[in-house]
């Protein structure tokens, strides 16, 4: 068996602030698309990682973010992806880790080393080419 150690550094927003590590990248992704994450933003154990997956969900406020005008929990739940993206997105920057084709395979492991700067590390049993 083959083992790849990803590290993904987090680092600090357009405002100055530190990004955050999370499942939660709505209204930049899907949230279809995060649902292989923990609320850390890490791939949870056994998830089969393929390219174009988010590795390691990240985010970060942009110099457009306005706390006042953030999106309601009434519209997060009845707009459609598309509209509430095209609403408020711009306020925000996905800066998330998304796997090639070399980190193909399966998570056997993944954590936040709280070192400075905090790292999140994901260990990927690698798929046989």
């Amino acid at each position: 068996m083959t083992y790849k150690r990803i590290e993904v550094t987090r680092g600090i927003d357009e405002l100055g602030e530190p990004e955050e590590l999370t499942w939660d990248l709505l209204p930049v992704v899907d949230s279809l698309l995060t649902a292989h994450l923990d609320e850390n933003g890490l791939p949870k154990k056994g998830t089969t990682i393929t390219p174009g997956m988010v590795l390691v969900g990240k985010i970060g406020k942009s110099r457009s973010h306005d706390p006042a005008k953030q999106p309601t929990a009434l519209e997060i739940e009845s707009l459609d992806f598309a509209e509430l993206s095209s609403r408020y997105a711009s306020m925000w920057q996905n800066t998330s880790c998304y796997a090639t084709s070399d980190d193909a395979g399966t998570v056997s492991d993944a954590w936040i080393e709280e070192s400075e700067p905090t790292k999140a590390v994901v260990i990927v049993e690698l798929h046989q080419q």
